[in-house]
């Protein structure tokens, strides 16, 4: 029953996002595609452990996007198979997790719940679909499938203890309330299992590679701590010993790092307040080891109205400093709480398309940071809902540990829901935990509420596999307009007057390396003047005189954003105000005429209009734009 239970899953999983392998490329991945263009055999991939990229080390997910190109070449279908290979490998350590027996009990039918629920809540998890479906974000899941490898290895070589020793003590799972299934599992000073060496050492060779493919994941020897200490009840010694490896192997790491691709080993300054909390976290776990946290969960199961008004008193606090006070304080108080809004909505919510310009993601607005303090309070009340339930299941801590080590490296990034992929294990993980741990008659409703979000989820996958598509269609057809304008000669000057960006909701940049793909030429010039940001707004554009050029467009969405410098774009264009601004080009003026919004480029005497493409993005694709 288990492997037709997992192979119904996967099954299910792969249909959904089968429509994605006709997805093209788009937005960043032609930057790894240049990369790629050197790599003629095997072995010319090992060169990226000596190659950064933009700041980062991932030789083992360039060598992956190495084997494409090898089999495939350009044929985005090979790209997106693989990915779709990773995420049902990844569904499928779900499962072996979340079916574990230390996790859901030694009765086989629970754990088989266990494990069909949690990979079903992971592997259509609505906000996965960029994760999955982008070319580019190969490296989360491939940092994903060696960390939940890593946490599968410890699971399993302990988890048949705790199974064993429940069953020899008559503890059966869910025929015993919660608070005696917790304690049947062991007391204080009485450690129920025991990671072996081996296995500890083991884990710690696959963080490695985890570590290879992205280093979002460097805060994963939490979760390892958390398992020892919470599920084990392993003493301080034994807790240490887990975790080694995995420190162990996070040095291996910052030195390969710093000595082959030369990338400073802790990542930059601006790096420091990310391990600082993970340090802080996982020597409070460790400290909790002898099963000191017990103490803890006694005097906060008779606490729960301190505890939840401490939260609710901080979320106060610093929604305060995000709406009254300016400066740093008040920035990063509005920075964390537009990122707690973000984390919270994308990972509880099964529908991602809630909006076409979600003003929760536009720092402009105070809905960025509101829409956390809102999210924070939701979060808070279900807390306090699930209080007892969660405290009593060490299961649960685990998990809730494993979530927040997933979490701490990408605490201050909203620009993706990619970021989202490895927390989104976690919480699925953590929310059958929670599910299984309720009575009969609630745990029914659970479940129907689980089919609910999985339908939800898999309409909103189905929806967003089109947008990709769309995209990438669309990039390549731009791509070739402009390369067909440029042929037969490499190079020329390229302008997009306007260009989109995050069109409904997907990748949809174009930049330097876009343009190589049909013929393996790149521009020697290409400039935006006016991004066009999610909502697709059709505009005219003329030559009014013989150097100005006017963009119109009649019905103005307020969602263009104009350059000083065409490298950075941050002059966002409100309906409301007039922009005056100077370019490489020339001056741009930017006017608004009740719903119209003109906006006029002068180029300036050095260029000639003559030796410029000039093209623009209208009604979904690409035009040229000619005399």
């Amino acid at each position: 029953m288990k492997l037709v239970a997992w192979a119904a899953v996967v099954a299910a999983t792969a249909v959904v996002y089968w429509p994605a392998l006709a997805a093209g490329f788009v937005g960043d991945d032609f930057m790894i595609l240049h990369r790629l263009r050197s790599v003629s055999d095997a072995g010319d991939a090992l060169r990226f452990f000596r190659d950064e990229f933009f700041g980062y080390y991932r030789p083992l997910a360039f060598m992956s996007h190495s084997f494409d190109w090898l089999v495939a070449g350009a044929a985005p279908r090979q790209f997106h198979l693989t990915n779709l290979v990773l995420h049902l490998a990844n569904t499928s350590l779900v499962f072996l997790i979340a079916s574990a027996a230390g996790i859901a009990g030694e009765r086989p039918r629970r754990r088989l719940i266990a494990g069909t629920i949690a990979a079903l809540l992971f592997g259509l998890h609505a906000s996965n679909h960029e994760a999955v479906i982008w070319m580019s974000a190969r490296f989360d899941l491939l940092a994903t499938f060696w960390a939940l490898a890593a946490i599968w290895w410890i699971v399993r070589g302990s988890g048949g203890q705790l199974a064993r020793r429940s069953a020899e003590r008559g503890g059966g799972g869910s025929s015993l309330p919660t608070g005696a299934r917790s304690a049947e599992v062991g007391g204080p000073g009485s450690p129920s299992g025991r990671v072996r060496g081996r296995d500890a050492w083991m884990a710690g060779a696959l963080f490695f590679p985890a570590l290879l493919s992205k280093e979002s994941v460097v805060a994963l020897p939490i979760a390892a701590a958390a398992w020892a200490v919470f599920r084990l009840r392993a003493t301080t010694a034994d807790a240490i010993r887990v975790t080694v490896p995995w420190l162990a192997a996070l040095v291996a790491y910052a030195v390969l790092r710093s000595v082959a691709g030369g990338i400073p080993a802790a990542g930059g300054s601006g790096r420091l307040p990310k391990l600082a909390a993970f340090a802080a976290v996982l020597t409070i776990v460790i400290a909790l080891a002898d099963s000191r946290w017990l103490r803890i969960r006694d005097w906060l199961r008779a606490h729960r109205g301190t505890f939840g008004g401490a939260a609710l008193a901080v979320i106060a606090i610093v929604t305060f400093a995000a709406g009254w006070l300016g400066g740093a304080f008040g920035a990063l108080a509005r920075e964390k709480l537009a990122v707690a809004g973000f984390a919270i909505f994308y990972l509880l919510s099964p529908v991602v398309d809630v909006a076409l310009t979600p003003y929760f993601l536009d720092p402009a607005t105070s809905v960025y940071w509101m829409g956390g303090a809102a999210a924070g309070i939701g979060l808070v009340a279900l807390a306090m809902l699930l209080w007892r339930r969660f405290l009593d299941e060490d299961a649960a801590w685990f998990a809730g540990l494993l979530l927040v080590a997933a979490l701490i490296p990408i605490s201050a990034l909203t620009e993706g829901q990619r970021y989202l992929y490895l927390p989104s294990a976690a919480v699925s993980i953590l929310a059958t935990i929670l599910i299984l741990d309720v009575r009969v008659r609630v745990r029914r409703l659970a479940v129907a509420g689980v089919a609910v979000i999985v339908a939800l989820s898999t309409w909103q996958i189905s929806r967003k596999a089109e947008d990709w598509v769309w995209a990438g269609e669309m990039t390549s057809a731009g791509a070739r307009l402009v390369d067909d304008a440029l042929a037969p000669a490499c190079g020329g000057q390229v302008v997009f007057l306007t260009s989109p960006v995050a069109m409904r909701g997907v990748y949809t940049h174009f930049y330097y390396e876009t343009f190589e793909l049909p013929r393996g030429c790149i521009p020697e010039a290409f400039h935006v003047v006016a991004r066009v940001v999610r909502v697709d707004t059709p505009v005219d554009v003329r030559w009014d005189g013989p150097d100005r050029i006017v963009i119109t467009a009649p019905a103005y969405n307020g969602n263009f954003v104009l350059s000083r410098d065409f490298r950075h774009f941050d002059v966002p264009l409100r309906a409301e105000r007039d922009v005056s601004i100077d370019t490489p080009l020339g001056p741009v003026r930017a006017e608004a005429v009740g719903t119209l919004q003109h906006i006029a480029l002068t180029l300036s005497g050095r260029v000639r209009s003559d030796s410029v493409r000039f093209f623009y993005y209208s009604e979904g694709a690409i035009r040229a734009f000619r005399r």
